[in-house]
């Protein structure tokens, strides 16, 4: 199969559509069925060196950082395959909030070639053409939505705090502003850390539970603690919300396990590098 950004080779794991090349990524093969654009980059690629190499997307958050030039040249690596440039993107201000922003026109450029928000923003939504949502991870869960006649779509960072949070709510209810149905909206889960090797405190438990007591299914325990299936409870979120289980497709590639092809903090740490997903109309 070709992929539908650049028509590099594919090949398939379950859900997961990797396309191969200079610049590797993976695709929802649910989304590649209705034409979406839409990207989930590895850390290959790029030109950080170090920590960071190689297609890196964030300066850092450590004592070493990588170059704001050289996350502008990855940025624009990867929107080359979507055939288009750095100023094309929309990057979010994460701060694992549940914050929602609607990107139009005048957001295109922003965190990028434009001052970045000056407010926590975790997900994107927007109906404008060729303006490419960015959200980045390194074991959260990137998130991407699009409706099957392609007239919006959306990005979404979400941490633990953020699904809890209902950031994928914030969302689809954004994008159903716009006039359409949440039976047409799909979803793909990307690369996270997976049930294998995310443990988390009773604290992040109850933090669920307070919320909906039928969310203690996302845990099992290990020990004194509990092992926490990220992928599970945004499919579940979504699906609480009206989106048609049938719409959501989930990668299920653990980022901590593959670290040939993804950066990890549970793995790493600071010293690392942050991966990022990109959706357009």
């Amino acid at each position: 199969m070709q992929s539908s950004l650049n028509g590099q080779t594919a090949s398939f794991t379950s859900d997961a559509v990797f396309i191969d090349g200079k610049t590797p990524y993976y695709q929802s093969r649910l989304l590649n069925e209705y034409g979406i654009r839409h990207a989930f980059f590895t850390r290959i690629g790029g030109v950080s060196e170090g920590v960071f190499e190689s297609l890196n997307f964030a300066e850092g958050i450590g004592e070493i950082r990588d170059s704001e030039e050289r996350v502008l040249m990855n940025y624009d690596i990867a929107a080359k395959c979507f055939g288009l440039s750095a100023k094309d993107v929309c990057r979010t201000y994460q701060t694992h909030t549940s914050v929602v922003v609607l990107a139009d026109e005048s957001k295109r450029g922003v965190g990028i070639v434009k001052p970045k928000f000056d407010f926590g923003v975790d997900g994107l939504v927007t109906t404008e053409r060729d303006l490419l949502l960015s959200v980045r991870t390194a074991d959260c869960v990137p998130v991407l939505l699009c409706d099957k006649s392609k007239s919006v779509c959306a990005a979404v960072h979400a941490g633990w705090r953020g699904t809890v949070g209902g950031i994928t709510k914030n969302a689809v209810e954004m994008m159903c502003e716009s006039g359409i149905d949440k039976s047409e909206i799909l979803v793909a889960i990307g690369p996270c850390i997976g049930k294998c090797c995310y443990e988390v405190g009773e604290e992040v438990r109850d933090e669920f539970l307070a919320v909906d007591p039928l969310y203690g299914s996302f845990f099992t325990p290990n020990g004194q603690k509990f092992m926490l299936d990220l992928n599970k409870a945004n499919e579940e979120i979504l699906v609480g919300t009206g989106i048609p289980r049938q719409n959501i497709s989930r990668l299920d590639l653990c980022t901590k396990c593959n670290e040939n092809h993804f950066f990890s903090h549970r793995r790493n740490g600071t010293s690392r590098g942050t991966m990022s997903a990109f959706i357009c109309l």
